[in-house]
């Protein structure tokens, strides 16, 4: 029983986060249909962790996630991502959701035991219309901090990176035509220090025992 117990665990640890799935390669904008497109890219220059931000609807009462990389690995490889042909690390994620107001409320990084959080609030507020796409930006994130192979701080930069990232949209989901993306960020927008540096909190991990 406890063999059984101890896989559970380290499954729990190695994807502690489920990230909300892209749409499929194929997808079509629907303008009969009652949900949208949100589309957002995640970036990072520093250690292979989990890079991931977190939205949510008005009312607070359903969440989803967009996380590039895993906080725990077998083999720590960087995934290839969307971004090898600029020489950076990351991926532009296009999640449907129903059409209305939301927010992106928190981004996080987890990285072996370890999970950073912005240390100020942060809420980036945009709305999902019926058949269209929203553009909402990019999240780059910087290690400035480790333990060994565990990234412990970062900082974030939130910026408008459309001319780059419609480039691998036109690649990655060819049917989205531009003509129907709203942006949801400002032109030129770049905060740098998004949600104040972060804070690193530590999980102690299970160890379970054979019994005698």
């Amino acid at each position: 029983m406890y063999k059984f117990f101890i896989g559970l665990v380290f499954v729990t640890l190695l994807f502690g986060c489920t990230s909300t799935p892209n749409i499929k390669s194929d997808y079509n904008l629907d303008s009969n249909s009652s949900k949208g497109i949100m589309l957002a890219s995640i970036s990072y220059v520093g250690g292979y962790s989990g890079y991931a931000v977190s939205l949510s609807d008005s009312s607070k009462t359903e969440n989803w996630t967009i996380q590039f990389g895993e906080g725990m690995a077998l083999i720590p490889i960087p995934p290839k991502g969307d971004y090898s042909s600029y020489g950076k690390k990351g991926e532009l994620f296009a999640i449907e959701l129903p059409s209305g107001e939301y927010q992106i409320d928190e981004w996080n990084v987890f990285s072996g035991y370890a999970t950073i959080s912005p240390v100020t609030p942060i809420s980036i507020e945009f709305k999902i219309e019926p058949g269209k796409a929203t553009y909402i930006g990019n999240f780059n994130f910087t290690q400035t901090d480790s333990l060994g192979l565990t990234v412990t701080g970062v900082e974030v930069t939130y910026s408008d990176n459309f001319e780059e990232d419609s480039v691998v949209l036109g690649m990655k989901f060819p049917n989205i035509n531009t003509n129907n993306i709203l942006m949801g960020i400002s032109p030129n927008t770049s905060l740098r220090g998004f949600g104040g540096g972060g804070n690193a909190s530590w999980e102690t991990p299970v160890v379970v025992l054979p019994q005698t």
